[in-house]
């Protein structure tokens, strides 16, 4: 999840597509009270339209929703939300009423996303007139960053030094992650919302820092090539997204989770292109690839300060408020110790199932409970911050060794790590469901959709 948005131009036009389909016989100009439920129905429709930008699962967006209209006292209200579009409609004494929206491109920094899921918060509790919900959205959608792109980039280059230090604490390949930090988080900044180069930002940042780095490697530079991948490219992983899937398909939700699987899994071999590209043009022994450990020492305090330097740079980066950063720090401790637990006594492939485990219900419990920040905002960071640890981009690195075949298994175990992560966080969210909130339901399918709208109909 990339952190800038689209202006609030870019969401007018998103509105603008939205159509209305009203009965045959209906009275040629309405009412008030009619108005003020269309621009209530606009308004949902925005706010869904908010939320799936945010990451959240469809269930969660569709149960949002569906509790706003009741506070509102919208009878006969419903919602069918997908990975890119969302449809609602309620029936009146006079007719039924629909509308859509498609998702175009657009993306939410944290800051933002607090935003949004305050206003979602407030509209459940108390009425919320629909002008002034949708004066409320174009607010969030025209919110400045707090911070320039100097401290962005530089936001950049401490979250990729902390995966270094986390991954391997040593100075050679901090310094390189640093550097590489700096090349990323300079591209993003350039390719930001510049359709096809945004697309194709995470192919050509992989190909980019692998050339560099293996004929560094090449050239007798000590850092470990592979660590440095990992570390520069790791906010281009699609964890969440595919998380988010396993979520939805074991919820019942297949067409929203097939949908992010696919977009998950390509985002993936779009990384994986860009190394392969750069791997064919240097040659690099595999045993070249990985650089000698640390001492025991740098080994027992390097990933607890790369976790502080982690959650620092996120907070810079994606533009969270600074009361965002304490919360973030606990969950990505708890995802740092829960990985480390779980590579004890299970390995390093099922370290990630044990960390999201347990980060899922933790931040869901920041949000509801402790009035935190929203989830999405802290547990996709702890999940980029897992994924590396659980071996899965590393084996997926290895594809720029000699050793091909070699890779291609490790990219087959990356796609397992992953998938045991999006199970840690199906048994997770469960728990919390179970235990405290049933903040996720299983999402409204096709049919379960088009008989409730059918029923609305007679």
């Amino acid at each position: 999840m990339t952190a800038e948005l689209n202006s609030a131009d870019d969401a007018g036009q998103a509105g603008a597509s939205a159509h209305d389909a009203v009965a045959a016989g209906g009275p040629a100009a309405e009412d008030p009270a009619a108005r003020e439920r269309r621009r209530l129905l606009r308004f949902l429709l925005r706010l869904g339209h908010l939320l799936l930008a945010t990451g959240a699962p469809a269930g969660l967006v569709e149960a949002t929703l569906r509790r706003v209209a009741a506070t509102s006292t919208m009878a006969h209200f419903n919602v069918l939300a997908l990975p890119t579009v969302v449809f609602v409609n309620f029936a009146d004494e006079e007719a039924l009423r629909t509308e859509f929206t498609a998702e175009q491109g657009l993306v939410l920094r944290f800051d933002q996303i607090e935003a949004v899921y305050a206003l979602a918060n407030d509209a459940e509790r108390a009425p919320i007139d629909g002008v002034q919900g949708l004066h409320r959205i174009n607010q969030i959608l025209s919110m400045a960053p707090r911070l320039g792109v100097g401290w962005n980039v530089l936001g950049h280059v401490l979250a990729t030094v902390g995966i270094g230090l986390v991954l391997r604490p040593s100075g050679d390949v901090v310094l390189a992650a640093a550097f590489f930090g700096l090349v990323v988080g300079a591209l993003k900044v350039v390719a930001r919302d510049r359709g096809i180069l945004t697309t194709l930002l995470p192919t050509f940042a992989a190909f980019v820092v692998a050339l560099v780095a293996l004929v560094a490697a090449q050239h007798g530079f000590a850092a470990s090539p592979i660590y440095v991948l990992v570390a520069s490219l790791v906010t281009f992983l699609p964890g969440g997204v595919l998380a988010t899937a396993t979520v939805e398909l074991a919820y019942g939700d297949v067409v929203s989770g097939g949908t992010r699987l696919v977009y998950g899994m390509l985002q993936l071999v779009f990384l994986a292109l860009g190394m392969l590209a750069a791997a064919s043009l240097v040659d690099l022994p595999a045993e070249r690839l990985f650089a000698p450990p640390p001492d025991a020492a740098l080994r027992a305090w390097g990933p607890w300060i790369g976790t502080l330097l982690f959650a620092l740079g996120h907070t810079l980066h994606y533009a969270a408020r600074l009361r965002t950063l304490p919360w973030l720090i606990v969950v990505l401790l708890v995802a740092q110790a829960g990985q480390q637990l779980g590579n004890i006594a299970f390995g390093g492939y099922m370290s990630g199932f044990v960390a999201a485990l347990i980060i899922t219900p933790v931040s869901y419990m920041v949000q509801y409970r402790l009035a935190g920040p929203p989830a999405m905002v802290t547990y996709v960071p702890a999940l980029w911050l897992i994924v590396p640890g659980s071996l899965g981009l590393i084996g997926m690195a290895e594809l720029v060794g000699t050793d091909r075949m070699a890779g291609v298994e490790n990219f087959v175990a990356t796609l397992f790590s992953i998938v045991a992560i999006g199970l840690g966080s199906v048994v997770g969210t469960g728990v919390y469901n179970a235990l405290f909130d049933p903040v996720f339901e299983r999402a409204g399918t096709m049919a379960d959709s088009m008989l409730r709208y059918l029923r609305l109909r007679r």
